[in-house]
């Protein structure tokens, strides 16, 4: 570059070099990235930690068995349900067995006095379905017990002891109510006062009766009766 006009045009690049618009100082270097800062990595990290323990109780849930054990009111449930398809089982089929829907909470049984059990009724062909409950001051348990036989029968006037109190108006048709000591036979227990309710539906009768119950409970409980299937 040693003619004059190589260091002219020299010249003109240099000049025009320092004409052009440089960016601030700052800019000359390329920034580095800014590393993944202490509360980034703590959430991470705590969201990690909810995942693995989600999954691992989904999968202690998994694990475990499925079958609740049974209960004191299961347990009776069961018994009960038993007792009333062994009662249904053994009795002709044109008489229909009415179950009730509720009974009194106390009479879900107790270790002395067990319930319920079932027995054919003797004037047959019927059943009878004993419900049990606390022993009483006598040392007798408390109980209430609901009968079927498959024949029209009528209480009214018997002379047992029991004496006729009326009337309820309940399952479309009339209830009669009897209360009362019954009397004892020779050698029996001194029997203890007793309400009964019977009446007389489909061809059948039925009777609802207990030592240890209100009139207005077993009334409930002879509204709730419903046949099996």
């Amino acid at each position: 570059m040693t003619t004059p006009s190589e260091q002219w045009v020299v010249s003109q690049l240099r000049h025009a070099t320092d004409r052009m618009p440089l960016p601030p100082e700052s800019r000359w270097v390329r920034e580095r990235r800014s590393g993944p800062t202490l509360s980034t990595i703590a959430a991470v990290s705590a969201a990690a930690i909810l995942t693995i323990a989600v999954f691992g109780g989904i999968s202690a849930l998994r694990g475990e068995p499925r079958v609740v054990p049974a209960t004191a009111a299961d347990s009776f449930a069961l018994r009960e349900d038993a007792e009333w398809r062994l009662s249904q089982s053994m009795l002709p089929s044109g008489l229909a067995v009415l179950r009730p829907t509720w009974i009194p909470a106390a009479f879900r049984g107790s270790p002395e006095c067990p319930s319920p059990w079932a027995t054919l009724d003797s004037l047959g062909p019927g059943y009878s379905m004993r419900y049990q409950s606390y022993i009483l001051p006598n040392g007798r348990c408390a109980w209430l017990v609901l009968t079927g036989v498959s024949k029209i029968v009528s209480y009214a006037g018997v002379s047992d002891g029991l004496d006729d109190a009326g009337t309820v108006d309940a399952r479309n048709t009339v209830v009669h109510v009897r209360s009362g000591t019954p009397r004892a036979g020779i050698g029996s227990p001194v029997p203890m006062y007793q309400i009964r309710l019977w009446w007389n539906e489909s061809g059948a009768t039925y009777e609802v009766m207990s030592n240890d119950v209100e009139l207005a409970e077993l009334v409930r409980v002879v509204r709730s009766l419903e046949p099996m299937r």
